[in-house]
């Protein structure tokens, strides 16, 4: 469908990316993944052909259509909802316009000379508005704009009564009822919230065509890609898979690259001092020019850096009581819309805490009223003992001094820290090197965002409140926020559509639903088992496990004698006994993997042919037999969880 041919962008002395060659057919989904101004959007934007490249090409297949989702510039007119999304596409127009030049010709021209051409031509149009007739119904329309949550009464509303995120969302709709053949999408799941997320998973799982997406959202990435295409620093990487296969490849090749240099530095070390010895013996000159010849051909391996789990040193801030914050039968409304009536909550030392529930549920408006920043019209919020509450929000970004560098900015917030320990917070963010004499006026949506998130992390609060933190940051960002969120030793109550964000920090969820308030106890994978949504987003996965139907909430046997609970736990010892003995085997598999990939860095070593051939079928059978190792792995740890959550 689409042949992208050694593309190269630059400007000025940057180079975004080269070299970047890829393909696509129907059924790929390719996450084009990358750091902040890694080029991913220009990319995009050449394919849309809306710009253009340095050297190669882009070849697109004849009568196919692209659908192009930009993070703004939304082109939307002044229609209402409805309207906007069922109006024809500007191919449609000139078909119906092209059909109706030939009624008229046909009508108006006696023994028209083209007349068969012209009738064959009118079939074909004839057949195309059908098939288009019919797969863009209102119906179809509405459907669509339900999945990404808008509401039966908004189908009416004038686009321009909306608001951005969900503008982008109309956008969005519009694409997908245009029913393009392929699909490009440039952070759509920034104004999604997690139903929204689910649906437009599923959509795109089951669309006919290509789709190239950007997004930062990992769990999003893992359920939706078949295929990464990564810009890294000096490299475009293709990967097949998903975003974690993706990184399991990319730490493997890491391995593969830091042996070969580690054997390559050790020959060069070897080669020198040999050199060094015998430089002023003629009768090893020759063999000494030999040397210097070999090392002028060694290539040096180059590491790729990658972000290493940073600990976070947290400023001292005082213990509070258990009791962290109480909300005692408040209520909120905005005139005559109730948001919240006579609602309690109570959040406790440790608490950390994740809001989810579908946008306008309410969500902000509660942690704003936790947070201390939004008035409510009765009932009472109290702060525990010694509590000292900070509060993250994009408006944040605004607030930064343009004319700060980087530590200066950081020292408003903590007089008391040292430079070096500043350097080394700025360090844990990301930012290194001169970064730390930057100005705030020249840093990018997501560095303001590391920033503010930096200046509100060093601060000695023991209670934080959080909302969308991951806007605007990229995957590493991400991870680094997370590292963060995970050390910090206080109570934390934070939104966020980022569900591995949720995954990997929260061990309390509260759905804020129509005005209510429902309370998991328990981390996301918790919540989605208690609430049946865990076939919702591992549907697949579940599939492939056929679990034994032992493993199913036990009804009482006690009358024949049996204890169902022993049968569980001898299953249970029985399966973690397996899944020591596979991941002793994946060990020793993967050890001799690496041997033979170290050789085959190098195939030249080979004289023989036969056996450069036996080695290679040997690493695909042991890559083989560590797969299936792995799939059983997978399938048994599945088991054990559903055993324990039993248990529980």
């Amino acid at each position: 469908m689409i042949n992208v041919m050694n593309l190269s962008k630059g400007y000025g002395n940057k180079k975004l990316f080269s070299n970047l060659s890829f393909n696509t057919v129907a059924g790929d989904r390719i996450a084009l993944i990358g750091a902040n101004g890694s080029g991913k959007s220009t990319v995009m934007d050449i394919i849309a052909s809306e710009n253009s490249s340095d050297t190669g090409k882009v070849t697109v297949n004849k009568n196919i259509t692209i659908g192009y989702l930009k993070q703004e510039n939304f082109n939307l007119g002044n229609k209402t909802l409805l309207e906007e999304i069922i109006e024809e596409s500007t191919k449609t127009i000139e078909l119906r316009t092209e059909l109706n030049n030939i009624h008229n010709l046909l009508s108006n021209t006696i023994n028209n000379k083209n007349e068969q051409a012209l009738l064959s031509r009118m079939s074909i149009i004839d057949d195309n508005l059908q098939i288009i007739d019919q797969n863009k119904s209102e119906h179809h329309a509405k459907a669509i704009l339900s999945g990404l949550k808008f509401k039966k009464n908004d189908f009416d509303k004038p686009i321009n009564e909306f608001s951005g995120g969900w503008i982008m969302r109309a956008s969005l709709a519009k694409i997908l009822f245009s029913k393009p053949d392929i699909l490009l999408l440039d952070e759509p799941t920034n104004h999604l919230d997690l139903e929204a997320n689910i649906w437009f998973e599923e959509y795109l799982i089951n669309f006919n065509g290509a789709v190239i997406i950007t997004s930062h959202d990992r769990s999003f990435l893992n359920s939706v890609a078949t295929m990464v295409l990564a810009i890294e620093p000096g490299e475009v990487i293709t990967q097949k898979g998903n975003y974690d296969n993706y990184l399991i490849s990319r730490e493997q090749s890491l391995k593969i690259k830091q042996a070969t240099s580690a054997r390559v530095e050790k020959q060069i070390e070897k080669d020198m001092k040999f050199i060094d010895r015998f430089r002023a013996k003629a009768s090893k000159a020759k063999q000494v020019q030999s040397r210097l010849k070999s090392l002028d051909k060694i290539e040096k391996i180059e590491i790729p850096r990658i972000n290493k789990r940073v600990n976070y040193s947290f400023l001292k801030s005082p213990r509070s009581g258990k009791e962290v914050i109480k909300l005692k039968n408040l209520h909120k409304s905005y005139g005559e819309n109730i948001v919240y009536e006579d609602i309690n909550l109570v959040l406790d030392r440790g608490d950390k805490v994740a809001l989810i529930g579908p946008n306008g549920a309410g969500k902000s408006t509660l942690l704003k009223i936790l947070a201390g920043v939004l008035d409510f019209d009765s009932g009472k919020r109290e702060l525990g003992h010694n509590v000292l509450n900070g509060y993250y929000a994009q408006h944040l970004l605004e607030l930064l001094q343009l004319k700060n560098t980087l530590t200066e900015e950081l020292q408003e917030s903590s007089v008391n820290e040292s430079e070096q320990n500043l350097r080394k917070i700025l360090g844990g963010f990301l930012f290194s090197g001169d970064d730390i004499y930057k100005t705030i006026s020249v840093l990018s949506g997501g560095e303001k965002a590391r920033i503010a998130l930096a200046k509100l992390l060093i601060q000695p609060n023991n209670l934080l409140f959080m909302d969308e933190p991951t806007n605007h940051l990229d995957i590493s960002s991400r991870e680094i926020l997370t590292d963060a969120l995970i050390d910090y030793q206080g109570t934390l109550c934070f939104i966020t559509h980022d569900r591995t964000l949720i995954h990997q920090v929260a061990n309390k969820i509260i759905k804020v639903e129509k005005g209510n308030l429902v309370i998991y106890p328990g981390d996301y994978a918790s919540y989605l088992s208690s609430t049946n949504n865990l076939s919702f987003e591992n549907k697949s996965v579940n599939n492939d496990l056929n679990l034994d139907n032992s493993i199913k909430p036990m009804k009482n046997n006690h009358s024949k004698g049996k204890n169902p609970k022993n049968n569980l736990d001898n299953q249970l010892r029985k399966f973690n006994k397996r899944i020591i003995n596979i991941e002793s085997e994946i060990e020793g598999i993967n050890s001799e993997v690496n041997k033979l990939e170290l050789l085959f860095i190098n195939p030249n070593k080979f004289t023989d042919l036969n056996e450069l051939a036996e080695y290679g079928e040997k690493h695909k059978t042991l890559k083989k037999q560590s797969e299936n190792l792995e799939l059983e792995w997978e399938k048994l740890s599945a088991k054990v969880e559903t055993i324990k959550n039993i248990e529980n």
